[in-house]
């Protein structure tokens, strides 16, 4: 072989040559990232019904994803649970079935079921399973903050931050963390109801009964037929001051005459500040088989777009960037194998 090689260098070189050209074109098509992409036989199928009882989810969303799901190919069990206003399905798969085209094919019979929807779901939502211990971090997490109220500044991320982020090429998704939620708060004086008679009770069950989802029956379009769902609810503070509270004695009261009715904020019991500031935190997720340095990079472009159109004083930071450790050492394996390639040839 030694030989053979010796007597025709002009082959060894091109064989060389052709090896390093293929070497170089793969690694510039590899992406990047600190961990593989992960792969089990098991789907997860979430669907939301805000409003809707366990019972309603049950029957109308988590019933006919099931009939739909289990006559996919290399489906091996379904397994649901339905709660208030949400269904979650994991589907289990052959131990050697094709997970990508068994989640094209369960999205293609999702969207023949999408018609047959109650008003107000959402469509379902299939994405890969993957277990806490092999769940990438974040790639970027962004710290906003401003001199605004918490549920201000959450609406300003949702609105203005997400929707530019979630368009970037190679970004999963993203998720945010503080902030508060926009509530109705209802504030009453225990002396003046005991004077009434009446109990707390009374103005919870009045709240309670002001939302209404019910079905009423079935729609016939031809050959195909869909629920009918009554949904009703109050939709301003006004109609909240309006709603009838039984007291003792066939008495009725309205709620604005018991109690304070006011938009008011949630935060869960967490605050979160920076520089005595408000501040939200907004983690960006890597869409698999995505290059994490390259989408990192055009995360930072778009957030660099999106910070010139905030409100005034809202202020963007960079609390954690992944790919920056991961480009560290990619460059220090570069300068290790290029010294190292160097040295072979010196010696030779």
């Amino acid at each position: 072989m030694i030989r053979w090689s010796a007597d025709r260098p002009a082959i060894v070189w091109a064989t060389s040559a052709a090896i390093l050209l293929a070497g170089g074109v793969a690694l510039t098509r590899l992406p990047v990232a600190t961990r593989p992409e992960v792969e089990l036989p098991r789907l997860e199928i979430a669907s939301a019904w805000p409003g809707a009882a366990p019972e309603l989810v049950e029957s109308y969303v988590t019933a006919p994803i099931e009939d739909a799901v289990q006559g996919v190919r290399g489906v091996h069990k379904v397994s649901s649970t339905s709660s208030d206003g949400f269904a979650e399905l994991t589907v289990e798969l052959e131990p050697n079935a094709d997970v990508e085209l068994a989640r094209l094919n369960i999205l293609e019979r999702l969207e023949l079921l999408r018609k047959g929807f109650p008003a107000g779901a959402s469509p379902p939502a299939v994405s890969n399973y993957v277990p806490d211990d092999l769940r990438e971090q974040p790639l970027l997490t962004y710290v906003v903050s401003g001199p605004y109220t918490p549920g201000a500044l959450a609406r300003i991320v949702d609105r203005e931050v997400k929707p530019s982020l979630d368009a970037v090429p190679g970004v999963a998704g993203t998720s945010r963390q503080g902030g508060a939620e926009r509530m109705v708060s209802v504030t009453y004086d225990p002396g003046r109801l005991q004077e009434m008679g009446l109990t707390p009770q009374a103005l919870i069950d009045a709240l309670r009964i002001a939302r209404v989802v019910r079905p009423v029956g079935l729609e016939r379009l031809g050959p195909s037929e869909r629920p009918v769902v009554i949904k009703d609810q109050p939709t301003t503070v006004e109609d909240l001051n309006e709603l009838p509270v039984r007291g003792n004695g066939g008495l009725t009261f309205r709620l604005g005459d018991l109690a304070s009715v006011r938009m008011d904020e949630d935060a869960q019991g967490f605050f979160f500040r920076l520089n005595g500031q408000s501040a939200v935190a907004l983690s960006v997720q890597r869409q698999a088989g995505a290059d994490a340095i390259q989408t990192a990079a055009a995360v930072r472009r778009a957030m660099a777009a999106v910070g010139k159109n905030l409100p005034v004083g809202v202020a963007l930071s960079l609390f954690n960037d992944t790919s920056q450790e991961l480009a560290r050492q990619l460059d220090d394996l570069f300068l290790r194998g290029g010294i190292a390639f160097a040295a072979v040839l010196l010696v030779l």
